[in-house]
C-alpha cells in the first residue's frame, strides 16, 4: 500500500516526496518485520519499542513510526506525538475500516468479563447472528481460534482480526475490553454498538495510579457507545456510572438483582449445584424464564448482564432464553475437574480479592465437608491486593494452601509473606507451599469425601511465569493426574 493511504486523514505529517512509497505492511514487534514493513515504536509496561527500532530497520523496515527523534540512518523516520494513536488510525486505513461493518459488543469491568462475553455471543449466535470474540481466553473468528496474548489486542491486531471477521461474513463481535485496552487507546476510534459494565473492585493498583482513575478510564468504553450501555446499579460503581452516564446525554440503563424498579431487573427462582433458575423482567414486565446450569451469585450477574444487552439489541426473549440455556461452561471459570474418583475440585480464573469471595461463597454453598482453597497471587503486580486476597480465603474457607501464581521476578516468599498478612488474622488453618504442584498434591492428599477444593488463580491459563521465563503448567491437568496415581486421599470413604 502506498504510504499516502495508510497515512491518510491521520494529521500525520511527512515529506511529499515519501507519498508513492510502497509499505508491504506494519508492525510493532522488530522480530516480525519483514522486508518493506512500516514500523511503529509501542512504549509497554516492560520494554519500549523505540530501542528496537534499529534492529526494525536492519531487518527492512521501510520506515518508522516514533515519538523520538531517533538516528535511523537510511531509513525514513516519522516522529508522531503519540505512536499509539498513529497506529490505530493507520492500521484502520490499512485494513479499510473492517469495525465499520461490524457491530461491536464491548464488555468491561474488574470481574466476569469473559464469562458474560461467552453468554452474549452464545444468545446471538443463537439469533442467528455470528459472532467473533475477542478476550482472556482466546480470540474466536468463525471456526479459527487464535492463543490471545492480551485481553484486548492491539489495535492492529484488533483491525486485523474485524478484517478476517468481515471476509467470513461475520458481522458481530463481542470484546472484553480492559482498562488497559482503554488508557493505552488500543480501541481508540471505534464505536461500540452496546457496552456492559460488570462491576468495579479492587485491580491493576500497579497500572493505575488510584482507584477514582481506574474508574475514569473504565467510563472511556461508555464515551464510545453509541446505543446503549448496559450498567450493573447493584455496583456502587455502577450507579455512579449510569448517574454520570445520563446527565451527559449518553445512553445507558441499568440491571440488578436486588431493585426491582431496575430497567432490567432479575428475580432469583432457585439456585443449587445443578443449576438456576432466573425471572428476567424490563420496566416491571416479566420477559421470560432463564434456566442455566451455572450457579452462585456471580452467575448470575453475568447472565443478567447478558440478557439485558441483547433485548436492548432487539433480541426476542425466547432467543435470549436459549442463548442462555444452551451455555454450558466457560474455561477456568468455576469450572468442574471431571476426574476417575469423583473428588470434588473446582478451577477458577479469580485473582481479585472480590472475584475469590465470589466463587468461596458459591462453593461453601455446595460443600457438605470441608471447603480447601488453594491460590496465590501474581508478582510485578498490585501488591495492596494480596492480604485482602488472604483475608477473604481465611474467611470462607475450612483450610488454605497459599502457593504460587506467576510470580515473575518476584520472590514468591514475599508474595506468601503479604498474602499471609491478612490471611493470619482470620484464624483460618493454612499452610504456604511455594511450588504449585504440590501444593495441588497436598490438597489432594488432605481430601475426604464431602470435602470441595477449590484451585483459584489461574483457571483456563496453562503455564507459569517464574523469572524471566514461561513453563507449561496446566492445574486441571495436574489434578488429575494426581487424582489418578491414587496413591494419596480418602476419596470415597468415610
Amino acid at each position: 500500500m502506498k504510504l499516502k493511504y495508510l497515512l491518510l486523514n491521520t494529521g500525520i505529517q511527512y515529506p511529499d516526496s515519501w507519498k508513492e512509497m510502497d509499505v508491504t505492511g506494519i508492525c510493532y514487534d522488530s522480530r516480525k518485520i519483514q522486508k518493506g514493513n512500516m514500523f511503529v515504536c509501542l512504549r509497554g509496561r516492560n520494554t519500549d519499542g523505540h530501542i528496537y527500532a534499529g534492529d526494525a530497520a536492519f531487518r527492512g523496515a521501510a520506515i518508522v513510526i516514533a515519538e523520538e527523534a531517533l538516528s535511523l540512518p537510511g531509513t525514513p523516520l516519522i516522529q508522531v506525538e503519540d505512536s499509539r494513536k498513529a497506529l490505530a488510525a493507520i492500521a484502520a486505513n490499512y485494513y479499510g475500516h473492517p469495525a465499520r461493518f461490524i457491530s461491536l459488543y464491548g464488555v468491561t469491568g474488574t470481574n466476569g468479563k469473559t464469562t458474560v462475553s461467552y453468554f452474549v455471543k452464545s444468545i446471538l449466535e443463537a439469533w442467528g447472528k455470528p459472532c467473533g470474540l475477542t478476550g482472556t481466553i482466546s480470540y474466536k473468528v468463525g471456526n479459527r481460534e487464535y492463543e490471545a496474548e492480551r485481553t484486548t489486542p492491539e489495535s492492529l491486531d484488533l483491525q486485523r482480526i474485524f478484517a478476517e471477521l468481515r471476509e467470513q461474513g461475520i458481522r458481530c463481535c463481542v470484546m472484553e475490553v480492559s482498562s488497559h485496552a482503554l488508557q493505552l487507546g488500543r480501541v481508540r476510534d471505534l464505536s461500540f454498538d452496546y457496552s456492559i459494565f460488570t462491576n468495579l473492585a479492587q485491580d491493576h493498583m500497579d497500572f493505575h495510579k488510584d482507584r477514582e482513575e481506574y474508574y475514569r478510564i473504565k467510563k472511556k468504553l461508555f464515551t464510545q457507545t453509541v446505543k446503549m450501555g448496559i450498567i450493573n446499579i447493584d455496583d456502587d460503581s455502577g450507579q455512579r456510572l449510569l448517574k454520570e452516564l445520563r446527565e451527559e446525554n449518553i445512553p445507558a440503563c441499568g440491571f440488578s438483582l436486588k431493585d426491582s424498579q431496575a430497567d432490567y431487573y432479575g428475580e432469583m427462582l432457585s439456585m443449587g449445584a445443578a443449576g438456576s433458575r432466573l425471572l428476567f423482567r424490563y420496566k416491571g414486565r416479566d420477559l421470560t424464564e432463564l434456566k442455566t446450569s451455572f450457579t452462585g451469585w456471580f452467575s448470575l450477574y453475568n447472565i443478567l448482564a447478558a440478557a439485558a444487552c441483547l433485548h436492548s439489541a432487539g433480541a426476542p426473549s425466547h432467543v435470549i432464553e436459549e442463548g442462555i440455556r444452551t451455555m454450558k461452561g466457560v474455561p477456568g471459570r468455576f469450572e468442574p475437574v471431571e476426574n476417575s474418583r469423583d473428588v470434588s475440585v473446582i478451577i477458577d480464573f479469580a485473582h481479585t480479592p472480590d472475584a475469590l469471595e465470589n466463587v468461596l461463597i458459591a462453593a461453601s454453598d455446595m460443600t457438605k465437608g470441608r471447603l480447601i482453597c488453594v491460590f496465590g497471587c501474581g508478582g510485578d503486580r498490585d501488591r495492596s491486593k494480596r492480604p485482602l486476597m488472604g483475608k477473604v480465603a481465611g474467611k470462607y474457607a475450612d483450610y488454605c494452601i497459599v502457593t504460587s501464581d506467576n510470580p515473575r521476578t518476584e520472590s514468591q516468599q514475599k508474595i506468601a509473606a503479604d498474602i499471609e498478612e491478612g490471611l493470619y488474622e482470620t484464624g483460618c488453618n493454612y499452610e504456604i507451599i511455594d511450588d504449585r504442584r504440590k501444593a495441588l498434591e497436598r490438597a489432594i492428599a488432605m481430601y475426604q469425601k464431602g470435602d470441595l477444593i477449590l484451585v483459584a488463580g489461574k483457571g483456563h491459563e496453562n503455564y507459569q511465569i517464574i523469572g524471566g521465563s514461561k513453563y507449561y503448567f496446566n492445574d486441571r491437568e495436574i489434578i488429575r493426574e494426581l487424582i489418578d496415581k491414587g496413591e494419596t486421599g480418602n476419596y470415597g470413604e468415610n
